[in-house]
C-alpha cells in the first residue's frame, strides 16, 4: 500500500541524524568556540577581550547551549583564514533577539555589527532567515570573533562559517528541504481536509488544529515571517515565535488528550490534560508582562510528558481500534522529540539537533498519529459495518418470527372458525340413532372439508420447508383436469374448449398439476352460484421465451362477492363470495406457489362478469 510506504518515508524524516549532514556546515574553518556568562549583563567588548579574561571563556565545540536565561552570553569564535580571505559567518537559529558581533578592525579595536529578530529584516547586510556576517581577512592569519547573545527565548547560538561558493550551494539545499518539509505538512493538511472525517470526528479535528498549529509555529521559528511576510516589522516574527508556542502546547495538550481517549473516566489524567490547557493560556495571557522565559521553560519540559503518557496508555488500549499505530507514534515522539528539547533547556550540549530535530521530529510524529487516525477510522468502520451486518440479519430474524407468529396466528383464527361448522354437523349426526340420507351425506360433506383443511394446511408447510420436489416428465394436461373434475362432480357443470390438434402435453409432474388444478376447480365451485356453468379453455403461447399451454377456468361471480386482486394470493384471504363455506384459505396460495415451483405461472384475470385464472406451463421437450 503506498500509505505504508509513506509511513516508512515519515520514519526516516523522523531521524534528525539523516540530516545531520546538511546541518554542520562547512566547520573546517571553525578552529575554537568558547562561551562566557555574562551574569549581570555589563561586560563589553573591551573586557570580554582582555587576554586576561582567556580562562574565563568554557570550550564549547558545538557552540552555546544554555537553555531558557535571562543571562547574557559571549562567544568567542575563532577562524581559520579561507583560500579567498573572505569568510560569511553564520549564527542560527532564527529567532535569536539582539546579536552583536565584534570583528577585529585591524588597528586594535572591533566593527560592532547588530541584529537579531528585533530589527528589521530589510536592515541585514545579507538576506538571509539566518544571521550571516562577512568577514574579511587582511593576511592568511586566525582571527578571533566575538558574538554577545542575549535572548528570552532559549539561549541557543549555532555558528557555521562558510567561503561564499559553499554557502550559496548550502543555501539552495537548505531551502529545498524546507519547501520539502512544509509540502509533506501542507499535503498533510489537505489531505485530511480533503477526506473530510474532521467533520463528524472530534479526534480528526483535533489532530487538524495540531497539524495547523504545527505549520505556523515552524514557519515563525524558522524566521520564514521576517523574511517573507513582515521584513520592516520585526515585533510580527518576534512575538508569534513567542505566542505559537503556547497555543501549540495547549492544541497538543488537547489533541494527545483526545488521541489516548481521556475524559472524566479518567479524573486524574483528564485535570492534568486540562491543566495543561489552562496554564498554556495563562502564560499566552502573561506573556506580554515579561514572563516568557520562564513559562517557556516550564511548558517545553512539560511536553515531554505527553510522549511517556502516550506510550503506557496506549500499550494499555492496546485491544482498541489503531492502537498499534498509535503507540508508535508516541515512540516516534518520544525519540524525535527528547534530544532537541533537552537541548533546548540545556541540559545536553548544542548541535544540529536543535536545529532540525525538533521540526523533522514533528514531522514523523504527526505522520504517524495521521496513520494512527486513519486506521482507527478504519477498524471502527470495519466494526461498524459488521454491527449494521448483524443488525440487520437480526432484524430478518425478527420479521421472519413476527410472520411465522402471524401465520400461525392467522391458521388458528381459521382452524377455529372453518372447522367448527363441519364439527357441528358430524355432532349433530353423532347425536341422532337413525339419521336420514341427508343428514348422513351432510356429515361426509363435512368430514371431507375437515379433511381437505387440514391437507391443505400440512401442504402449505411443506412448502414453507421446501419438502415437496417435482419430478418433471411429460403428461397431460386435459387429463388431468378432465380427472380433477370428474373426482368433485362438477363435469356437467363445466364447458370445456380444446381446439382440434392442439397438444395437451406438457413437462410438469402429474401429482403437483393435480393438487393445483384440484384447488383451482374447488375454488371455481365455491365462489360461483349452485347453478353457474364454469368454463375451461385452452391455448398455446408463449412465454418468455418459451413455447407452453395455457388452462383459463372462469366461472360468474356476483360482484359484491369478488377477491381482492392484491390480497387473493395471500394465505387465509377468503373473498366475500366464499364467507358461509367452509374453506382453509389456502387453496390459491398453495396453487400459484405450485405454478411458480413447476417453471409456470398462474395469474388472476378479473373481467367484468366473471372471476378468471389463468394456469401457463411449458410444453414437453420433442
Amino acid at each position: 500500500m503506498p500509505q505504508r510506504w509513506l509511513f516508512i518515508l515519515f520514519l526516516l524524516l523522523g531521524n534528525p541524524a539523516a540530516l545531520a549532514g546538511t546541518a554542520t556546515g562547512d566547520s573546517w574553518f571553525l578552529d575554537s568556540t568558547a562561551v562566557l556568562v555574562d551574569k549581570e549583563g555589563t561586560e563589553t567588548i573591551h573586557s570580554v577581550s582582555d587576554p586576561a579574561r582567556a580562562g574565563d571563556f568554557q570550550p564549547s565545540p558545538a557552540g552555546l547551549s544554555a537553555g531558557y536565561t535571562r543571562r547574557v552570553h559571549w562567544l568567542r569564535i575563532r577562524l581559520a583564514p579561507p583560500p579567498g580571505g573572505e569568510l560569511l559567518l553564520e549564527i542560527q537559529p532564527p529567532y535569536l533577539d539582539d546579536l552583536r558581533l565584534y570583528i577585529p578592525d585591524g588597528v586594535g579595536g572591533y566593527t560592532r555589527h547588530q541584529t537579531g529578530d528585533h530589527y528589521p529584516y530589510a536592515q541585514r547586510a545579507i538576506p538571509h532567515r539566518a544571521y550571516t556576517f562577512r568577514v574579511h581577512f587582511a593576511k592568511a592569519a586566525p582571527q578571533t570573533v566575538y558574538l554577545r547573545v542575549q535572548t528570552t527565548s532559549t539561549s541557543l547560538a549555532f555558528p557555521r562559517a562558510f567561503v561564499p561558493d559553499a554557502y550559496a550551494a548550502q543555501i539552495s539545499t537548505e531551502y529545498l528541504l524546507l519547501g520539502l518539509y512544509y509540502g509533506a505538512l501542507l499535503v498533510m493538511l489537505l489531505f485530511n481536509l480533503w477526506h473530510g472525517h474532521w467533520r463528524h470526528d472530534p479526534d480528526h479535528r483535533a489532530f487538524l488544529y495540531y497539524l495547523l498549529a504545527t505549520l505556523l509555529f515552524m514557519v515563525s521559528l524558522n524566521g520564514l515571517v521576517a523574511q517573507y511576510l513582515a521584513p520592516r516589522h520585526p515585533a510580527v516574527g518576534d512575538h508569534m515565535v513567542s505566542a505559537m508556542l503556547m497555543i501549540i502546547i495547549a492544541v497538543a495538550a488537547h489533541f494527545h488528550r483526545r488521541m489516548l481517549g481521556v475524559d472524566r473516566s479518567t479524573p486524574l489524567l483528564n485535570a492534568y490534560f486540562i491543566g495543561i490547557i489552562g496554564f498554556a493560556v495563562l502564560c499566552l495571557l502573561a506573556w506580554p508582562a515579561g514572563y516568557f522565559t520562564e513559562a517557556a521553560r516550564v511548558l517545553t519540559l512539560i511536553t515531554l510528558s505527553f510522549p511517556l503518557i502516550g506510550i503506557v496508555r496506549s500499550a494499555l488500549r492496546w485491544r482498541r481500534a489503531g492502537s498499534g499505530f498509535l503507540t508508535l507514534a508516541y515512540i516516534t515522539t518520544l525519540t524525535s522529540y527528547l534530544i532537541p528539547l533537552l537541548s533546548v533547556q540545556g541540559l545536553l550540549p548544542n548541535g544540529p539537533w536543535q536545529l532540525y530535530g525538533l521540526q523533522i521530529g514533528g514531522l514523523a510524529a504527526l505522520g504517524a498519529f495521521n496513520f494512527s487516525l486513519f486506521e482507527r477510522l478504519r477498524r471502527l468502520q470495519e466494526e461498524r459495518d459488521q454491527a449494521e451486518e448483524q443488525g440487520q440479519r437480526t432484524r430478518m430474524e425478527l420479521e421472519t418470527e413476527y410472520r411465522a407468529r402471524q401465520r400461525q396466528s392467522s391458521l388458528i383464527d381459521m382452524l377455529s372458525h372453518e372447522i367448527k361448522s363441519p364439527l357441528s354437523v358430524i355432532q349433530l349426526r353423532l347425536g341422532v340413532r337413525s339419521a336420514s340420507e341427508r343428514m348422513q351425506q351432510h356429515a361426509l360433506r363435512a368430514a371431507q372439508a375437515i379433511n381437505d383443511i387440514v391437507e391443505r394446511c400440512d401442504y402449505a408447510n411443506r412448502l414453507d420447508n421446501q419438502a415437496t420436489q417435482q419430478r418433471l416428465a411429460p403428461c397431460d394436461l386435459a387429463a388431468i383436469t378432465a380427472a380433477s373434475l370428474a373426482h368433485r362432480g362438477a363435469q356437467a357443470r363445466t364447458d370445456v374448449w380444446l381446439p382440434p390438434g392442439l397438444s395437451t402435453t406438457v413437462e410438469s409432474d402429474q401429482a403437483m398439476v393435480g393438487v393445483l388444478l384440484g384447488n383451482l376447480i374447488d375454488n371455481a365451485c365455491k365462489y360461483a352460484p349452485p347453478q353457474a356453468r364454469l368454463s375451461i379453455r385452452y391455448t398455446a403461447r408463449s412465454e418468455d421465451g418459451r413455447e407452453g399451454l395455457a388452462l383459463s377456468i372462469a366461472n360468474p361471480t356476483p360482484l359484491r362477492g369478488r377477491p381482492d386482486p392484491d390480497r387473493i394470493f395471500k394465505r387465509y384471504y377468503r373473498a366475500p363470495g366464499a364467507q358461509g363455506k367452509s374453506g382453509s384459505g389456502l387453496g390459491l396460495a398453495i396453487a400459484q406457489a405450485l405454478a411458480e415451483q413447476l417453471r409456470g405461472s398462474l395469474v388472476y384475470q378479473p373481467e367484468q362478469t366473471e372471476v378468471v385464472f389463468e394456469l401457463w406451463l411449458p410444453y414437453a421437450a420433442s
